[in-house]
């Protein structure tokens, strides 16, 4: 399956034409999800065989992300440079879901980070755009190459590089550092404080940047740190766990705060994925079935839920010319196709039903219970917070007098509606579909 995957993807790379290159990117999502489908079907969530239901579940979220990117941009997808960068991304993120070896993780863990860069460098909107790369570039090769110096010391110490299998035991000096060896993936995802890089880079970066961003390249942040924790042995009783655990939750709360404080909307959808992130690493680090398997439906939730956002913000921006939300008001006069498509995917954010994001919640307020009654209380508060800043962006863009200059009616086009549409149900109805 990865194999004819990859090739299909290379196969696009030639493809100069705009209609043939749609055509090529939508054959390419319905196959990836019948593939994951027959996954789903033979593979039961238990044990260590529950990873090959994770990577095709990531490796469809990412066909399905760079598609809809794709045509969220089609004034610039008429470039073939552009295609490139995007196809590249795409192959990466295949191949980096793909592996099963943890060194080969780590490069193509790192090697998403240059086409990324030149996506943002080459289509960004500001002058910004370079220091908004060289922060992401150093925050996550430095956070990195502690990850890469954990692996070593694991396979020093006897256990498989491969991420299938577990052999050897692991020697109690090589876990002494399990903190500093996930500091990668805490910067990936983003956890509060590492999450200075993610604000820059998205108000930077182009809509296609921000999509493939926000809804796949975070989770390779999760994924990582899902792998990484099958083959090592961390103590929930420990001082450093509990302290790590206490500061991703206070830190998802503080970014929830900061939502209903934001003035630009790529901020505003940028943040409120630190809070969500720390959701998903509450549930990787619990280390129990119920948590991991919240975690991961939260990571497909918030991938498509952030990703059509972003996609919103740039259908908005296109009339508006502008990010701020005091210039995007009255969005109910203007275009109402989008603005009831903002209140859909808003209240998928704010996890209401039949939403992914609602059962991912919800299992992770069960372990979190399991856990300590503290971190239940603060996950009530997130979910407060959630609700608040997901009302406020859609009250802020929906209601309200617009500004004269705005363009009428047809900026909802056909198109970006349809981006809209396609994230949402996959959203709320992927549910019926899992085993």
């Amino acid at each position: 399956m990865v194999k004819s995957l990859t090739i299909s993807l290379i196969a696009l790379i030639i493809m100069k034409n705009l209609n043939m290159t749609i055509i090529g990117l939508s054959f390419l999502t319905i196959m990836s999800m019948e593939a994951t489908s027959v996954v789903m079907k033979k593979v039961e969530f238990n044990g260590l065989y529950s990873m090959d239901l994770v990577m095709g579940m990531m490796i469809t979220l990412t066909l399905f992300v760079s598609f809809l990117s794709y045509l969220s941009s089609a004034k610039i997808a008429r470039k073939s440079s552009f295609n490139l960068v995007i196809i590249s991304i795409s192959i990466v993120l295949v191949m980096s879901f793909s592996v099963s070896s943890f060194f080969l993780f780590f490069f193509f863990f790192e090697s998403v980070l240059g086409p990324l860069l030149l996506l943002i460098l080459g289509w960004g909107y500001q002058p910004e755009r370079l220091q908004a790369g060289g922060y992401m570039l150093i925050y996550t090769v430095f956070g990195s190459l502690f990850f890469l110096w954990g692996v070593s010391e694991l396979y020093m110490s006897g256990v498989s590089s491969s991420m299938s299998s577990v052999s050897g035991m692991v020697k109690k000096s090589a876990m002494s550092l399990w903190w500093l060896y996930i500091l990668g993936f805490l910067i990936k995802l983003p956890m509060y404080p590492f999450h200075l890089w993610l604000p820059k880079a998205h108000v930077e970066a182009p809509v296609a940047g921000s999509m493939l961003l926000a809804g796949v390249v975070l989770k390779l942040g999760g994924y990582g740190l899902l792998r990484l924790m099958m083959v090592m042995q961390v103590s929930l009783s420990s001082l450093v766990f509990v302290l790590l655990l206490m500061i991703n939750l206070v830190g998802g709360f503080y970014a929830g705060l900061g939502c209903v404080r934001q003035v630009d909307l790529k901020c505003l959808v940028a943040y409120s994925s630190v809070a969500h992130m720390s959701l998903v690493l509450l549930g990787v680090l619990s280390n129990t079935v119920l948590g991991v398997v919240g975690a991961i439906i939260i990571m497909i939730g918030h991938g498509l839920c952030s990703s059509g956002l972003f996609s919103y913000v740039n259908s908005i921006y296109k009339s508006s010319h502008s990010r701020l939300l005091v210039m995007n008001k009255g969005g109910l006069l203007t275009c109402p196709s989008l603005v009831i498509m903002c209140f859909l995917l808003s209240s998928s954010n704010m996890a209401a039903p039949p939403s992914l994001n609602l059962f991912g919640e919800i299992l992770i307020f069960g372990v979190s219970g399991w856990m300590s009654g503290a971190f239940l209380f603060i996950l009530g508060l997130m979910s407060f917070i959630s609700a608040c800043f997901s009302l406020y962006l859609y009250g802020s863009c929906s209601h309200g007098k617009g500004l004269m200059y705005m363009d009428s009616l047809s900026m909802s086009s056909v198109c970006d509606v349809f981006v809209l549409v396609v994230h949402w149900l996959p959203l709320n109805f992927l549910f019926m579909f899992m085993p």
